[in-house]
């Protein structure tokens, strides 16, 4: 298996999973001169040679702690990734201690205290991220989404209007705000949002589809197909989409008319039913 960025964290909020890598990755650890950089750094072998790597670079005594975070930082995400959860916090926990007062450190164990469905711990983490740099809308994001897997939906949509505020041009923030609004049943102001995704990211599928479904839950079909219609063009095996047009000839014309979709989503994604029904369409 050969990486250039770990997948951090399994976990639902995969959205989350994405925030830290490129938190990671905007920071890289350039040689400071012109030899090549430690395949700690580089991110170009396997899993298990980058994580041989990190921990001999780590042995060795550095004494520069911006490398000595991110060895930890990238060991973290790689032991993440191959599902070693609690190995990995080992190394977030090493890589808080050596600079308490970087907030980014913070901001990983975070993610994975949600990942261990740890919420008040990730949040006593992100309150600190956000106490020390409290102008990153990513912190927001993922405080918002710990929220949201507590259920606490008022919170987590103060903390979403935060990250559009700080990064009004991120899909993510008007994303994850439009699935709150979803959940709310305030369907105009999650269709708002969606569509704000559209219009910032028209050529993928994800926002299409998620406008889709908010409007088959407000019974506004004669918008709900065209959505589905342009998110099959974009991505045509995207299970979600096929599901909602099914939905939506089967409600419109004769019940049998959505079958063939319906029957492709299922075999293309099994469960997906689940998930639209989660959504609450019934």
């Amino acid at each position: 298996m050969r990486i250039r960025a770990f997948p951090m964290f399994s976990v639902g909020a995969a959205l989350a999973a994405g925030l830290l890598a490129a938190a990671l990755l905007a920071h890289p650890a350039a040689a400071k001169d012109d030899k090549a950089s430690d395949p700690c750094f580089d991110g170009k072998l396997s899993i298990k040679e980058v994580l041989d790597a990190c921990q001999a670079f780590i042995d060795g005594g550095s004494d520069d702690k911006t490398l000595l975070i991110r060895a930890h930082s990238v060991r973290a995400m790689g032991l993440s990734a191959t599902g070693n959860l609690d190995e990995a916090m080992v190394d977030i926990n090493a890589a808080v201690e050596i600079d308490p007062k970087r907030a980014n450190s913070y901001f990983m164990r975070a993610a994975a205290y949600d990942a261990m469905k740890d919420y008040d711990n990730a949040i006593t983490d992100l309150d600190q991220a956000i106490e020390l740099k409290d102008d990153d809308g990513d912190y927001y994001l993922l405080r918002g989404l710990v929220y949201t897997h507590k259920n606490d939906l008022d919170t987590a949509l103060t903390d979403l209007n935060k990250k559009v505020e700080l990064d009004p041009k991120a899909v993510n923030g008007y994303s994850s705000r439009g699935e709150i609004y979803r959940k709310r049943k305030e369907y105009d102001e999650s269709i708002a949002d969606y569509t704000k995704v559209i219009e910032l990211d028209p050529e993928t599928a994800k926002g299409y589809v998620d406008r889709g479904w908010v409007y088959v839950l407000s019974d506004d079909l004669d918008k709900a197909g065209p959505d589905f219609d342009t998110a099959l063009k974009i991505q045509g095996n995207n299970a979600l989409a096929l599901v909602g047009r099914g939905v939506v000839k089967s409600r419109t014309g004769e019940p049998t008319d959505g079958s063939a979709d319906l029957r492709m989503a299922e075999k293309l994604e099994p469960g997906v039913f689940d998930q639209v029904r989660a959504m609450g369409v019934k």
